[in-house]
């Protein structure tokens, strides 16, 4: 195992990470507040032909995870409707190959206009909002992996998908994260695990600074690159970790908040109402060729 701490020039067992000189998260971390609703559909003027009601009892999952489901009767109401003739959609484009000179020139054109982004795949288990267990693959990088134990709380990295390095020597390094996360609160497991005479098998967390973002890797030859990526996530904390840590609070609050209130006020499910028709022609082909070639 090899420890690692977020420094201007940090270097790992012999395996230098570049020095950053700016890292930042662009735009906003979410802190919990509904994003506004999605404008409502625009209906067409449908001519009703018939109606048919039915009740239903329904139920649907819950809207929060330990939440009981939401269910009920609702009332289905269909329409039967005329063909509102609704423009048909746009036809498949053709297929192409990757080896077509046109794509090859278009992604080349890409690759020149847009900066390359990592996409960072990482599993993490957060033992007591202290210690994390990280397992972290990256895109483009010949399937490496690389295990990591962080005294960061990982869940101050939810909130944000995008992060960018800018190093000393004006590389610039783009990620995307995409983070699979679980808590573990070891007394409270240890205590349930009691009751049923089950002891529980705490990792072995290895020793680790409380005064700065740090890190220690368990592969014994740990990748340059993936480290570049561990380091880069530890110096993203130095930089933006008051403000991630204020968005994670915010986050908490705001679920706790609408837990409380779904408790209170159970949601039920809504009532539906269908339109449906047959068309008076398939779809790619009008109308009128159809009454030429003798249909209905």
């Amino acid at each position: 195992m090899s420890l690692g701490v977020a420094t201007p020039a940090p270097a790992v067992d012999g395996i230098s990470a570049v020095a950053a000189s700016e890292v930042l998260i662009p735009g906003e971390i979410s802190n919990g507040k509904p994003s506004p609703p999605a404008p409502l559909p625009v209906l067409p003027d449908f001519v009703v032909k018939s109606t048919v009601f039915r009740e239903m009892d329904v139920v649907e999952p819950p809207p929060m995870s330990g939440l009981p489901p939401v269910q009920g009767t609702i009332t289905a109401t269909v329409h039967l409707v005329e063909d509102p003739r609704l423009p048909d959609p746009p036809p498949p484009l053709p297929p192409v190959s990757v080896d077509d000179p046109r794509v090859q020139t278009s992604l080349a054109e890409m690759s020149e206009k847009y900066r390359e982004i990592q996409i960072l795949f990482l599993s993490a288990t957060v033992y007591n909002h202290s210690r994390t267990l990280l397992h972290c693959y990256a895109t483009g990088n010949g399937n490496k992996e690389i295990t990591v134990w962080s005294n960061l709380d990982f869940n101050h990295f939810c909130g944000f998908s995008t992060f960018e390095v800018k190093a000393a020597d004006g590389e610039i390094r783009q990620y995307a994260l995409i983070m699979g996360i679980g808590n573990e609160d070891t007394q409270k497991r240890t205590e349930v695990l009691a009751k049923h005479d089950v002891e529980y098998d705490l990792p072995e967390i290895p020793a680790l600074p409380d005064d700065k973002p740090a890190y220690v890797i368990e592969d014994v030859a740990p990748d340059a690159e993936m480290t570049q990526l561990i380091e880069d996530l530890h110096e993203l904390y130095r930089s933006e970790g008051p403000r991630m840590a204020v968005a994670y609070a915010e986050r908490s609050k705001a679920e706790a908040e609408r837990r409380a209130y779904l408790l209170a006020h159970p949601p039920v499910p809504k009532d539906v109402t269908i339109h449906f028709w047959q068309r008076d022609h398939p779809v790619g082909m009008p109308a009128e060729t159809i009454k030429k070639e003798g249909g209905n």
